[in-house]
């Protein structure tokens, strides 16, 4: 029978090698240059006022706050097929409720006041006016939407589809380019 003995230094030697105090390296600023987000939020209502009116509420399943060193903005986003979209009402200069956009997600920039939202789109305005894309950008500074792509506008009288869709927010001056649709005329 062969037997190995092990001097008891020996031992202590491998035992206490791989064991020694190692500075992380993680600082607040080390967090702040990561990828992710500042904080999260869950079932978040954010109101935005100018002037002691209101401007814009957002109502979301989920929200991250991101910064950057040349933007702050937020990710707001439904959780899943079961959540419902994320809410923006906007409110006109007078405080008047002037429509409300459903989407998957929202990137809100807060220093350029803008937002674009992104995944089945629906913008629901005055008089029974509705929007349909699935991408959608809305600058508080120009008080206008914009859509980058293919998009559908119903109104009472007319159902019109086409691309680079631009609107005030009520829907009411908007241009379209490559248009098909159709227009309802009144019986006399």
């Amino acid at each position: 029978m062969i037997r190995f003995v092990v001097p008891s230094l020996f031992c202590a030697v491998i035992l206490f090698s791989g064991c020694r105090m190692h500075d992380s390296g993680v600082t607040v600023q080390s967090l702040l240059d990561e990828d992710g987000p500042v904080s999260e939020s869950w079932d978040p209502i954010m109101h935005i006022s100018e002037n002691g009116l209101p401007r814009l509420t957002m109502t979301a399943a989920y929200l991250a706050n991101f910064e950057t060193q040349d933007s702050t903005y937020m990710v707001l986003s439904s959780l899943g097929v079961d959540s419902s979209q994320v809410r923006v009402d906007i409110f006109d200069a007078r405080g008047d409720s002037s429509a409300t956009v459903f989407a998957n997600r929202i990137v809100y920039f807060e220093r350029e006041r803008r937002f674009n939202a992104e995944g089945k789109v629906v913008v629901q305005a005055k008089d029974n006016r509705f929007l349909y894309a699935e991408h959608l950008s809305w600058s508080e500074k120009t008080s206008r939407v914009h859509t980058p792509g293919y998009a559908t506008i119903k109104t009472p009288k007319e159902t019109l589809s086409g691309y680079e869709f631009d609107s005030d927010e009520n829907l009411f001056d908007f241009s379209l380019k490559r248009v098909t649709g159709t227009l309802i005329s009144e019986d006399e």
